[in-house]
């Protein structure tokens, strides 16, 4: 079964990845921000599912964050509860599973030396201190820390308050600098 679930999961990441490849405008913020507006009444429960869901499909939520900040400028704090549940949702999902997809492989393939690296730290009292910083640092991504602390071992519940900890404080810039930039644009 969990064979199946792979190549299923495998296919859609791979058609995702094709359609983004060949389009990518469709993950630039405008392009978002609009379809994310043409759902009315029930687009920010559209918007909570793409954040919540978008690590499934290993999409940065930077676009995401940006594009909720710019359709919903005048729900900045509910657009940072999204977002920070959909970073809470990818973190979890590549520390609980990361042999899905052979993501693991991937990350294993594209980031081995900085793995390496992160995964010597990790071991040590620093570790929590190491996945905040990673966290909050925007030109990383998070998803290497969350997978790094699956394979050193830290509890669960420890990656996560230090990946939240870590990333709040930039998706909050991000969400209010989108917010404030959406007021302009669609005042």
């Amino acid at each position: 079964m969990v064979k199946h679930l792979n190549l299923i999961w495998f296919g859609l990441v791979a058609v995702t990845a094709l359609v983004l490849f060949l389009n990518p405008e469709l993950v630039e913020r405008e392009t978002l921000a609009a379809f994310l507006e043409r759902f009315g009444a029930e687009a920010f429960t559209i918007y909570v599912l793409f954040c919540l869901f978008r690590a499934a499909l290993l999409i940065p939520s930077t676009p995401f964050i940006f594009a909720g900040a710019l359709a919903f400028p005048d729900w900045p704090i509910a657009v940072l509860t999204a977002s920070m549940a959909g970073v809470l949702s990818g973190s979890l999902l590549v520390y609980s599973f990361p042999g899905i997809g052979a993501y693991d492989e991937r990350l294993q393939a594209r980031y081995p030396r900085q793995i390496r690296t992160i995964r010597d730290r990790m071991r040590g009292a620093s570790a929590w201190w190491v996945t905040v910083g990673w966290s909050a640092f925007p030109l990383v991504p998070t998803d290497v820390i969350c997978y790094v602390a699956g394979l050193a071992k830290m509890p669960p519940l420890k990656m996560v308050a230090a990946v939240q900890l870590g990333a709040f404080p930039l998706t909050a810039v991000y969400v209010f600098t989108g917010a404030e930039l959406g007021t302009l644009l669609f005042a």
